[in-house]
């Protein structure tokens, strides 16, 4: 099967009205407002996986850390938009740190606010090109899935 280009997206980070808005609303799905995103280039191709968390909740999926050329060692920043979303790229200034059987660390008040457990299935949409790794919950999934098929839709 052929991958197709699909438009991906760069979150950027909520203002600090935006982010108590969020807190509020805990308990509910959050959705971090379309005008904070910028679309990628449309010839953006992405790589998609379903990989499950470890005890320790890490996400052990080589093929796509590889896809995105990362390498042990290499400083991750984790930012999370929303509590079924977790953006991760590559950045020297990075918090946390690839392990060295390229495990991607998911810290535990992560795993809590997006209701992660250990054995849980997340979506990982990676964008090789601007080395851009989105992780969604699959509740997230669900909600992408019932949108898509919603009738009277935009579908492509």
């Amino acid at each position: 099967m052929a991958e197709s280009a699909v438009p991906a997206i760069e979150l950027h980070p909520l203002s600090v009205d935006e982010r108590a808005e969020l807190l509020a609303a805990r308990g509910t799905a959050r959705r971090v407002p379309l005008t904070q995103l910028a679309a990628l280039p449309s010839t953006t191709s992405m790589v998609y996986r379903i990989a499950s968390l470890d005890p320790q909740g890490r996400i052990a999926e080589s093929s796509i850390v590889n896809t995105l050329g990362w390498q042990a060692g290499r400083r991750l920043p984790l930012e999370v938009p929303s509590n079924t979303t977790v953006t991760v790229q590559a950045d020297p200034d990075g918090v946390f740190t690839l392990a060295r059987r390229a495990h991607l660390p998911l810290p535990a008040a992560v795993r809590r606010w997006c209701g992660l457990n250990p054995g849980d299935r997340v979506l990982l949409a990676a964008a090789p090109d601007p080395g851009l790794l989105l992780i969604h919950t699959m509740q997230a999934l669900d909600a992408m899935v019932s949108a898509f098929h919603t009738p009277g839709a935009d579908t492509p």
